[in-house]
């Protein structure tokens, strides 16, 4: 749905054949035929899709047909890539979804695992948890309806109004990737407001299961609308968010319980109640922080590509206030635990509420991180160096390291340190790792006694790409080594 790609000259005429279209074979290839013996210039295609996750993203990518001579007079196109940036319809829709189904299941885990039987017909928590469900349920129901048109207008780049219509609608539902995963959602949904009807009527232990087991599935088609999706191993990073969010919601829901059943802690006869239940909570809090804590660095290894992309991306920002967030949530969890081991109730109120207004804002967090370009997409320049031939060592340089113009170095020094003086020919050659598109060279030219740059648009794909360095001296030995290099799109 939405998918473009269109080829223009440097004078802004268009030069493709306007049959563009997304491959037969391969989904996530858009491909288009450009007019017959196109001349010598630069050119740029500019494109726009939504990706494997439901995200839109579009760009321009420069090429060249002929010499160089376009990157040095200074004309060459600027190469961009652009994902959408999360409005506050998106994060309000998006987080009352999150939170709802986080206390949702949060309910049921508690009831299921943690609440004491002799608890179980206490008025006050049987009136607590039914208006957590049903309140929760509510929200749920509120939140998967209107995320078609919400994900239609952020797909069609328009507005709220012009996409509420039955063909948008329906369009948006037959030919879209979200549109086949909100189907399942608003079944499960269905299936939700059934059980939950039942278990209040027949409060039977499996009724509970299911519900459960249900909640935890939209949980799951949570993940297969995330950034996992869009890997080359959906099921690995799938699952792998999918324990992420499930462990966050178990975490965030149980708090939403223990928050709603504060009343027992003040009262003599509940009061050891509710601070063995911290007790006993926090035997699964120890598991939820391991399965969080190996989740999350897992995900931070797949969309950090480097350290300085915490600081310089939106998307490192953003992860690393979750973070800090976490350690809040941690250290209110740990103040809990104490008092519950102590059988101490003073301060055990504000301490729980500082720990649920914090996952709170993790999870807004987590909707802002979901929808924003991950972190690979601007690694930023790369410097690398190898040491080859018995001490000679060969430091490569690439910057800003994007798709279309970039600066390229080469830094040679001898076994002693010293610039390498006697060199005939620096050569770079460029091979794609995501795809065959053959290889490109790149002669640089000295800048000084063992410094060689050279300009050129030889990254013209975001991704994995080896660089091949080929060094040959005046005497005819030649130093080669290879540099791996992940480039981006912004």
């Amino acid at each position: 749905m939405n998918n473009s790609i269109q080829v223009y000259n440097d004078k802004g005429k268009r030069v493709d054949q306007k049959n563009g279209h997304v491959n037969a074979k391969n989904s996530t290839i858009l491909e288009c035929g450009l007019n017959s013996k196109l001349p010598n210039g630069t050119y740029r295609i500019q494109w726009k899709a939504v990706s494997n996750d439901g995200h839109p993203v579009q760009g321009v990518i420069p090429f060249q047909i002929g010499s160089d001579s376009a990157v040095q007079d200074g004309t060459a196109i600027e190469a961009k890539s652009e994902g959408y940036t999360p409005q506050s319809d998106l994060i309000i829709i998006r987080w009352l979804q999150y939170f709802s189904n986080a206390s949702y299941i949060g309910a049921l885990f508690f009831l299921l695992l943690i609440l004491q039987k002799d608890l179980v017909q206490n008025g006050y928590v049987k009136k607590a948890f039914k208006k957590i469900l049903n309140y929760s349920l509510l929200l749920l129901f509120l939140s998967i309806i209107v995320s078609l048109p919400l994900m239609a207008s952020i797909e069609l780049t328009t507005s709220w109004k012009q996409v509420l219509n039955i063909e948008t609608l329906k369009d948006m539902i037959t030919n879209s990737a979200y549109g086949k995963t909100w189907l399942i959602q608003v079944g499960g949904l269905i299936l939700l407001l059934i059980f939950t009807y039942l278990l209040h009527v027949k409060s039977k232990s499996l009724l509970y299961w299911i519900s459960f087991i249900i909640g935890v599935g939209l949980i799951l088609t949570k993940a297969l609308t995330s950034h996992a999706a869009s890997t080359t191993n959906v099921l690995l990073t799938v699952g792998m968010d999918f324990l992420h969010l499930l462990s966050a919601s178990i975490w965030i829901g149980s708090l939403v319980v223990f928050v709603a059943l504060l009343p027992l802690s003040r009262k003599v006869d509940t009061k050891n109640h509710y601070l063995e239940m911290i007790r006993r909570f926090s035997k699964w809090g120890i598991i939820i922080l391991l399965v969080l804590t190996a989740t999350g660095i897992f995900g931070s290894l797949l969309y950090i590509p480097s350290l300085r992309s915490l600081i310089t991306t939106d998307y490192g920002r953003t992860l690393l206030g979750k973070v800090i967030l976490l350690v809040i949530m941690i250290i209110f969890a740990a103040v809990n635990f104490t008092k519950g081991k102590r059988k101490s109730e003073k301060g055990v109120s504000p301490s729980l509420w500082g720990e649920l207004l914090a996952g709170i804002i993790v999870l807004v967090l987590s909707v802002i991180l979901t929808n924003l370009p991950t972190a690979m997409t601007s690694p930023g320049p790369i410097k690398e160096s190898k040491t080859v031939n018995q001490g000679s060592k060969i430091t490569f340089e690439a910057t800003p390291n994007v798709i279309g113009k970039n600066t390229f170095a080469i830094d040679l020094k001898d076994r002693n340190g010293q610039p390498m003086k006697n060199i005939e020919q620096v050569v770079l050659t460029f091979t794609c790792q995501e795809m065959d598109m053959g290889e490109d060279t790149k002669t640089l030219l000295k800048v000084k006694e063992g410094k060689y740059e050279g300009m050129g648009m030889n990254f013209n794909m975001a991704g994995n790409w080896n660089v091949h360095v080929h060094v040959l001296t005046k005497d005819f030995e030649t130093l080669d080594t290879d540099f791996k290099v992940m480039v981006g799109s912004q």
